[in-house]
């Protein structure tokens, strides 16, 4: 099965967050999603959804392929 985010996906996030010194309470707000659900994506114990990688990639003015697989 393909799947559309990177494996890495939730590092590349965290590593984001954490170069713009935002509180990740914060940006959970923003998405739309609990801190503690933030937290667990943020530390691999929960995987990141397409939904909230699009959210983010919104809220953070990503680029939309930060998260997507090559293929």
């Amino acid at each position: 099965m393909t799947t559309v985010l990177k494996k890495d996906a939730y590092k590349i996030l965290k590593k984001e967050i954490d170069d713009r010194g935002i509180k990740n309470k914060f940006i959970a707000n923003k998405i739309g999603v609990s801190p503690s659900y933030l937290s667990q994506v943020l530390n691999g114990s929960k995987k990141l959804s397409t939904d909230v990688a699009i959210k983010v990639i919104q809220v953070l003015d990503l680029p939309l392929n930060i998260f997507l697989n090559e293929s």
